[in-house]
């Protein structure tokens, strides 16, 4: 009887274990630095997304045990599937001079998201790079300042399978802390962005050279 409790009280524990790790931050994916805008060409800014890779979910989701069947058989050192959603923030200076608003006001912000599929990558905690591309006319039309404008706020999603990672330093907006302010941000962000769907693409559509330091990804999305 008393074995019988002990396993059992193994089996919880190790049950707390794997629910504690998905919740804890970067246990799996992290941030590696702020998403960095540049020039790619006359035609594109370029907004590259760096993070690593610090282990992978399913080996704490055996429990120290082994997969039941071949379909669950993976290799722990690499990752398949991850998917990434990055969300930027611009403040159209246009339309604020215009209508002679204030430099801080958010019915000025315009957002633009997009979708990346990476099929597999080597966790190996080297920095990996997604890459995505915006319009410089579009910056220059709605006076995003200076030749490369800076972002108002980003957020950054990862996920794999429907799972969301925790991950830090993935919102930011502005100055600001304060995580009620974070969360609206992030609201507002995904829910405006749709207004402008399909103008912040992959960089891969436009040079198979921005997949450098990343992996094969999924070419549907």
């Amino acid at each position: 009887m008393k074995k019988k409790s002990l396993g059992l009280l193994i089996a919880f524990l190790s049950l707390i274990n794997v629910l504690l790790a998905n919740e804890r931050e970067d246990a799996f994916v992290q941030m590696d630095g702020e998403p960095e805008i540049s020039r790619a060409s006359d035609t594109w800014l370029k907004v590259s997304v760096p993070f690593k890779l610090n282990g992978h979910p399913e080996i704490e989701n055996l429990e120290g045990g082994r997969p039941s069947s071949l379909e669950e058989v993976f290799n722990p050192d690499f990752l398949d599937d991850l998917e990434i959603r990055l969300t930027i923030c611009f403040r159209n200076e246009f339309k604020r001079k215009y209508a002679r608003g204030d430099k801080k006001d958010i019915k000025f912000n315009e957002y633009y998201s997009s979708d990346l599929k990476i099929q597999v990558l080597e966790i190996d905690r080297s920095t990996k790079i997604a890459v995505f591309l915006f319009p410089a006319i579009i910056a220059k039309r709605d006076e995003y300042t200076g030749s490369v404008p800076k972002l108002v706020g980003y957020v950054v999603e990862f996920s794999r399978k429907g799972k969301p990672f925790n991950v830090s330093k993935s919102i930011v907006f502005e100055n600001y802390t304060n995580d009620e302010v974070l969360k609206k941000f992030k609201e507002d962000a995904l829910n405006r962005s749709t207004e402008n769907e399909g103008i912040l693409v992959p960089g891969h559509l436009m040079d198979t050279s921005n997949l450098k330091y990343l992996g094969p990804v999924d070419w549907n999305l």
